[in-house]
């Protein structure tokens, strides 16, 4: 199975004020997942809105299948990971490969394919 970018985040400080900007700038529509994060609902990438802190960069989730044997790999091939968290939109884990870099995974929730 080849795997692709499944869902990605914008870090940002205060989220009222992020969907009122980005809603203003590009369109999008919002879905409150969670106190600490937004779902667009209205674009073809599956994407949302964290309150984490600003980041520079966003913050991207590769879909899986099966993320608990994706994260096993994972560890397999030398990298690390944290622990699988539980969302409305489905499980995902932050990860870091053998070389330091970080990335994410995702198994979505039925209805968030």
């Amino acid at each position: 199975m080849v795997v692709q970018l499944g869902y990605y985040t914008l870090s940002v400080q205060d989220l009222d004020r992020a969907a009122a900007f980005y809603g203003a700038l590009f369109g999008w529509e919002f879905r409150r997942e969670h106190k600490s994060s937004l779902h667009v609902t209205n674009t073809a990438v599956p994407m949302g809105l964290t309150s984490t802190g600003p980041s520079s960069q966003p913050n991207l989730y590769y879909r899986v299948d099966d993320i608990d044997a994706a994260v096993k790999q994972v560890r397999e091939l030398g990298g690390t990971t944290g622990e699988v968290m539980d969302s409305k939109s489905g499980r995902s884990c932050a990860c870091v490969d053998d070389q330091g870099t970080e990335l994410s995974l995702w198994e979505p929730a039925p209805g968030f394919d």
